[in-house]
């Protein structure tokens, strides 16, 4: 690896052996090469580290444990914060990107020099790596040409419009680095941490917006309770009236209300879609491949 790569790819990790090695072989073998893994362990128990040093690459560095207790938030801020490239991407540890996830990304931030950051839609998958939903993300920037130029203004109006993460996950987004906020990631919010970043971002420029499959986001049905689903749509209701008090000139009371409402009926839609899931799980795998189909769940029920 050479001293300054052009992009840092974060990976937080906590107890992630299930996953863990999935997720850096999809990093690794990106048809983009100048690239560095930094690697945040938050003093795993289980083989976490040991998967990573299992893949003998110049490019993966681990930086040393934390001396103090770290929450996501703190762990979060590290591995961003130890990132030299110009570009950085922040990897879940369940996640998968596709081949040429950076190589489109990065393209898309050198052809717009503005922007602050890129997104592109994922392919929903479950535990066992089966797709649940084949495109997700964007809302009615999805409906448009492949890649667009848009303004921080109007993504936070059509996020509260759409009461949801219209951006997608860490994985799904690439950062240019000069134009991050001072304070990364906000330990205020919890199940918003990441659109709440994305925003402020955006406040230093605007978004590419790519209608490309760029990565795969993983889901279990053990992750939403019905007390966690209801706890999730409060936040965001909460993070739809901050984004409304500071973007009072472009977003309405009706967007903020519209939005709100849309918050609880997609955590009600997210509800029954893991208890398909429940379902797909109890079921052997040569019985489960087409029981979405059967259900109707393919395809972006919460668009």
């Amino acid at each position: 690896m050479r001293p300054n790569p052009v992009v840092s790819v974060v990976i937080p990790i906590f107890n992630g052996e299930r996953h863990l090695e999935a997720c850096l072989r999809s990093v690794l073998t990106q048809t983009y090469t100048d690239l560095e893994i930094v690697i945040a362990d938050q003093n795993s128990s289980d083989r976490s580290l040991d998967i990573v040093r299992s893949f003998v690459d110049s490019r993966v560095r681990i930086l040393p444990n934390p001396t103090d207790s770290l929450d996501l938030h703190g762990n979060w801020n590290r591995a961003v914060q130890a990132a030299m490239g110009d570009f950085v991407k922040l990897v879940g540890q369940d996640d998968v990107l596709l081949p040429q996830c950076i190589s489109i990304q990065l393209e898309l931030l050198r052809e717009s020099p503005e922007a602050a950051l890129t997104c592109g839609r994922r392919r929903i998958i479950d535990d066992r790596g089966r797709t649940f939903i084949s495109a997700r993300g964007l809302g009615k920037f999805a409906k448009d040409r492949n890649h667009q130029f848009v303004t921080g203004p109007e993504v936070a109006r059509e996020v509260v419009r759409s009461g949801e993460n219209l951006l997608g996950e860490p994985a799904n987004v690439l950062m240019r680095r000069a134009l991050l906020p001072r304070s990364l990631f906000d330990p205020n919010w919890l199940y918003v941490i990441d659109l709440e970043f994305y925003l402020r971002c955006l406040q230093n420029g605007g978004a590419v917006i790519d209608r490309r499959v760029v990565c795969c986001f993983r889901v279990s049905p053990q992750q939403l309770s019905a007390q966690l689903s209801r706890s999730q749509a409060r936040e965001v209701q909460e993070l739809l009236r901050v984004i409304a008090q500071r973007y009072p000139n472009c977003v309405t009371e009706h967007d903020l209300r519209k939005g709100a409402a849309r918050a609880w009926l997609l955590s009600l839609i997210r509800r029954s879609l893991y208890r398909v899931m429940k379902l797909r799980t109890a079921l052997s795998a040569s019985d489960a491949t087409d029981v979405s189909d059967q259900l109707g769940t393919r395809g972006d029920l919460t668009r």
